[in-house]
């Protein structure tokens, strides 16, 4: 064979071997991609139709922030500049990306550096993968992001049902030694191999509707003790979706209860327990002794405590309960724990643990009580924090953190509630979708800032807009709103929407991008009536009635109102 056919021979190979690889690469479950130091796409397989909608050809050039909402693109850039900074590889970064026709994609973006033979950097090469059909879908998980405060001085984060990060706040990405966007999608045994067994548990009491009570957990190797309130977390049809955890870092005072216990035995023939406040009571339980440290505390003299004097030094509200186990102990000579408040010269009232034993005498009848009041205050505060805490998290999961208005998850549960209101009480039920026009152009010509301005402010003209206390409305989703008005036929819906329509007319905001000059809004109105549409059974067709009518509205030129009837639709909430 001649050195030209072998030459051929092996280009032939070689195209065989490249166009297999190629045939690998395009039909890999997930979208393999190349950036330069710049963050421009230099190589993109097949699998972006698939995640974007768009050929390799148009994703060439562009970053990734290019197809991410833009409030999405900030927060993804801050933490992709951190670790381009680094020059570091990462995984598990999550975002949400736009298609072409207005869907939603979740990727999971994970990437190494590249570096030329000079050792220059050169970019990423990384893959993407697609959790849009997770179970977590990605309105909930935005949702669930939003719950987390990530300022607050406990440890905060959700776990899914498949056991891995959610939502990871600074304190819990500080216990388990990540930044929080490393920890998301991630196993949480992975970390805390300790904390498994505990969530396991919580998640089968979830399933059961049984609470779990609250837990302390040690990290190995750390010599940190938490302590850990885990609470099940529904969706708005009231299917469990995962866990909220919370981690409070109580090793101080663990160590205290610890040295206390160690000193129980030296001073056991004092007191029964190793006392900061000790008192002593006859077998009556007549106060006869008591240390000065207790006088100090509630500004009572020796004389106002002794006997049962110092029970009205109690809070009213613990008193009542605290003498009826007091009681209880005399009688049956069982110990006494409880924890009440006391009045406190310094700060009001103080909550101290009061705790008791009995001494017998060789006939075994109760000859004394040895005593000791200990100062609980400060984990009482934190128990108290713990239960503020999640009332905001409970808060923040209904709410939108931009407008403020209430966000799609709390919109489905209301809309869901006054469906069945309206379908039982034979009332008319009104949706009313809101779209802001061009709000892409009056973003990408403003600014960011004004655009958030600018939703800010549409949306607190739409609630002022609506009069009735029964009426609700929603920020659905980028510049759409969504308003629910029960008990409105089509007439009132009208007059309703025309009052929304001259209040952000009247707000004047100026958008030269647009037709109008200023800034205007679209409304698809649909009207559910339960007498003449019974064959309805999902609200569903309700809001899609209404965006077929917002879409009508926006064919037409924007800046006006239509009304569509309520049918039986397809399409999901």
């Amino acid at each position: 064979m001649s050195d030209e056919m072998k030459l051929e021979s092996a280009d032939g190979l070689l195209l065989q071997q490249m166009a297999s690889l190629r045939d690998i690469i395009d039909n890999n479950s997930d979208w393999i991609w190349e950036v330069d130091a710049q963050g421009r796409y230099v190589f993109s397989s097949n699998k972006c139709i698939e995640f974007l909608g768009i050929p390799p050809e148009q994703v060439l050039g562009k970053t990734p922030f290019d197809f991410m909402p833009p409030d999405e693109a900030k927060r993804v850039g801050e933490q992709f500049a951190a670790i381009v900074e680094r020059r570091a590889p990462f995984g598990g970064l999550l975002n949400r990306n736009i298609r072409p026709d207005g869907t939603e994609v979740i990727l999971e973006t994970s990437g190494v550096p590249l570096f030329d033979n000079d050792g220059n950097f050169r970019g990423y090469r990384g893959i993407d993968r697609n959790l849009t059909s997770l179970d977590q879908s990605p309105g909930q998980r935005l949702f669930q992001l939003e719950t987390i405060y990530s300022n607050a001085p406990v440890g905060l984060c959700f776990i899914d049902l498949q056991m891995r990060y959610v939502t990871v706040n600074d304190a819990m990405a500080n216990i388990i030694g990540l930044q929080p966007y490393e920890a998301i999608g991630r196993k949480i045994g992975v970390f805390l191999p300790g904390l498994s067994p505990l969530l396991s548990n919580a998640l089968e009491l979830a399933m059961r509707n049984e609470t779990t009570p609250d837990r302390e957990f040690s990290v190995p190797g750390k010599n940190q003790v938490f302590f850990v309130r885990i609470k099940a977390a529904c969706d708005g049809q009231n299917q469990l979706n995962g866990l909220s955890v919370a981690m409070t870092d109580i090793t101080s005072l663990k160590r205290m209860e610890r040295a206390l216990r160690e000193s129980q035995e030296h001073y056991r023939n004092m007191v029964e327990l190793n006392p900061q406040i000790p008192w002593t009571a006859d077998p009556r339980g007549m106060l006869n002794d008591v240390s000065s440290r207790f006088q100090r505390i509630t500004g009572m003299t020796r004389q106002d405590i002794l006997a049962d004097k110092w029970i009205q030094s109690m809070h009213v509200e613990d008193r009542r309960a605290a003498v009826q186990t007091w009681e209880q102990c005399l009688k049956t000579g069982a110990p006494l724990d409880i924890e009440v408040r006391f009045c406190h010269v310094d700060r009001g009232w103080n909550w101290m643990r009061i705790r008791a034993a009995a001494s017998y005498a060789p006939d075994g009848s109760i000859q004394r009580w040895y005593g000791t009041a200990e100062d609980v205050h400060e984990r009482k505060l934190l128990e108290l924090k713990l239960v503020k805490a999640n009332r905001r998290l409970e808060i923040q999961a209904r709410t939108d953190s931009l407008t403020k208005l209430p966000n799609r998850r709390e919109f489905k549960k209301v809309l869901s509630h006054e469906y069945m209101r309206a379908k039982r009480n034979r009332t008319p039920l009104t949706v009313v979708m809101i779209d802001i026009d061009y709000f892409k152009h009056f973003n990408d010509h403003y600014g960011h800032l004004s655009g958030d301005a600018c939703l800010r402010l549409v949306a607190r003209t739409l609630r002022k807009s609506l009069k009735r206390s029964t009426d609700v409305v929603t920020r659905f989703g980028g510049e759409e709103f969504a308003a629910i008005l029960p008990d409105t036929d089509l007439k009132g819906a009208w007059i309703v929407a025309q009052h929304i329509m001259e209040s952000i007319e009247t707000l004047g905001i100026k958008h030269s991008f647009s037709e109008f000059n200023r800034v205007t809004i679209s409304q698809g109105i649909a009207t559910y009536r339960p007498d003449q549409d019974p064959d309805i059974e999902d609200q569903s067709d309700i809001v899609s009635a209404a965006d077929e009518a917002l879409y009508l509205s926006k064919n037409n030129g924007r800046n006006q109102i239509n009304a569509m009837p309520v049918s039986i639709r397809f399409n999901p909430l």
